[in-house]
């Protein structure tokens, strides 16, 4: 599992690692990387000592109706002429890359 830290210099010429909720943990080290692995053994130590991380799905709000109403200009693209000619050359470039590589 990956979760994103915010390691800071701090007085004494030392760091400070955190990590947000649900964490809310805090580490100090005399360089970055100690206070990153020591921010580290404590989070690990909480999880082998029963705390557990776990992920809920949840609903954002009201479900989306499957009958959702299409946009009036949805299908003026099929009669734009500029989209058929755009068609068409997708299409032809298609057919020449098929045959430079036969």
């Amino acid at each position: 599992m990956q979760i994103p830290i915010l390691i800071e210099p701090i007085d004494g010429g030392r760091y400070r690692a955190r990590a947000g909720e649900p964490f809310a943990q805090t580490a100090e080290g005399e360089s970055a990387r100690e206070a990153a692995h020591t921010l580290e053994e404590q989070l690990i130590a909480r999880l082998l000592h029963g705390a557990t991380m776990v992920f809920l799905d949840i609903p954002n709000g009201k479900p989306v109706s499957d009958q959702t109403a299409s946009f009036p200009g949805d299908n003026l693209y099929q009669s734009d002429w500029a989209f058929q000619e755009l068609q068409e050359a997708i299409a032809e470039n298609r057919r020449a890359e098929e045959n430079a590589g036969a």
